[in-house]
């Protein structure tokens, strides 16, 4: 087994600092396991409640990969639960401008049941939304 799926193992057992101790010694990985492991670095911070932590490293995930939406997703939510909500409607919004939904799909689900019931009320952010879930196939 390697370290990166040892560390991976102990992320998924809920044992983050295991893990983060493990994948902070990492080095010399291909570009491919590099992603992974700043993926799953940003991951057990995020699991940590570490949401600065979390941002700094899907930012560097996505600073070598634009379109690893799973690393947006974590900077989303680390935004959400800090309750930064502009940056976390800027991150979103920044991502699906250029790239394709997949997991996104149903959080622009979720933001347009808060539209419709009056959670979110900023015109700007309500017509990128709606612009974004048309362009994503998610409008009923």
């Amino acid at each position: 087994m390697t370290p990166l799926q040892k560390s991976k193992d102990l992320m998924d057992s809920e044992q983050y600092i295991l893990s983060l101790t493990i994948l902070e010694t990492l080095n010399g990985l291909s570009s491919k396991s590099e992603n992974y492991r700043l993926l799953f670095m940003s991951n057990c911070w995020f699991n940590l409640e570490e949401y600065d932590w979390a941002i700094e490293i899907a930012d560097k995930l996505l600073q070598k990969d634009p379109k690893n939406e799973m690393a947006s997703q974590m900077k989303y939510l680390s935004y959400c639960k800090l309750k930064d909500y502009d940056n976390a409607f800027d991150e979103i919004i920044d991502f699906l401008s250029n790239n394709e939904a997949d997991l996104y799909k149903v959080t622009l689900e979720e933001l347009l049941t808060d539209i419709k019931d009056g959670y979110i009320n900023d015109k700007d952010i309500i017509s990128k939304i709606k612009e974004l879930a048309l362009q994503n196939d998610c409008l009923k």
